[in-house]
């Protein structure tokens, strides 16, 4: 297992009812995107690395860790709202002309950006709340409960299966040509690397193409019916969204009272 897998089946949380997480996720989305706040986000995302830790024995290191990288990315796309445009150096706290106009930072702009920063990762703590508790193949049956459509589930099943196999084709390529010398000097690496790309496609194609039609051996008829678990009550998952749901829309409360903008 790579990725978040091995902690979703490592959870405490993993036999609860995955419905129950997803109804969690999707109020906590929702009041996140609805308020907007800074405080209101920074709760969310302590809430659900605590849950993560105490309820489904995730490490918070882990939690913390995976909200790393969409962090970065985050701060990347936000640089264009820090740096506003301004036609006086009215509010401007560090800026440049260009032409008639002031490019700048002020106390706006970096509040507006740290607040959908805040805004993003409050979803994104959200998210990953349900992923880090619950496997794939339970998150799916969840959603067939929800009645999402059919093709839509099978795509999600089959593109998930073939990260995998991506995965594994290419971890192949790169340790039979590292073990080559592969990788040895800037050239050959550049060189090995554009092989590894042409390749594994190719060996990938060709294994779900080998998939498929297995599939097919066995009776596919474009459904691939499971049957689903016993799952424990989520009653506390519910009670948990409802303390949340209060806590947030009082923080939200409080903020507006005393935000600057």
């Amino acid at each position: 297992m790579i990725g978040t897998d091995k902690y979703s089946y490592q959870s405490k949380l993993k036999a609860v009812d995955p419905t129950a997480k997803l109804v969690m996720t999707a109020a906590s989305l929702v009041l996140c995107l609805s308020t907007g706040g800074i405080a209101v986000s920074l709760f969310t995302i302590t809430v659900f690395c605590v849950l993560s830790a105490r309820a489904g024995g995730t490490q918070p290191s882990v939690f913390l860790r995976l909200m790393r990288a969409p962090l970065i990315f985050l701060l990347i796309g936000t640089l264009p709202i820090l740096f506003a445009r301004f036609t006086s150096w009215n509010g401007v706290l560090l800026g440049i002309r260009i032409g008639a106009d002031i490019y700048g930072l002020s106390a706006q702009s970096i509040w507006h950006g740290v607040e959908l920063i805040a805004r993003a990762m409050g979803c994104i703590a959200s998210v990953y709340f349900t992923v880090l508790s619950t496997p794939i193949t339970d998150l799916l049956l969840a959603l067939r409960r929800m009645h999402v459509p059919q093709l839509l589930l099978e795509l999600m099943e089959l593109i998930y299966r073939f990260i995998f196999v991506l995965y594994e084709t290419a971890n192949r390529i790169y340790t039979a040509q590292a073990s080559r010398l592969g990788y040895h000097g800037l050239r050959r690496s550049f060189h090995s690397l554009g092989e590894l790309i042409s390749t594994v496609f190719l060996k990938a194609y060709r294994k779900s193409d080998r998939i498929y039609i297995s599939l097919e051996a066995r009776g596919y008829t474009g459904a691939l019916t499971t049957l689903p678990p016993l799952y424990v009550s989520g009653k506390r998952i519910y009670a948990w969204c409802a303390l949340l749901t209060v806590g947030q829309f009082a923080i939200f409360i409080l903020e507006r009272s005393v935000s600057p903008f």
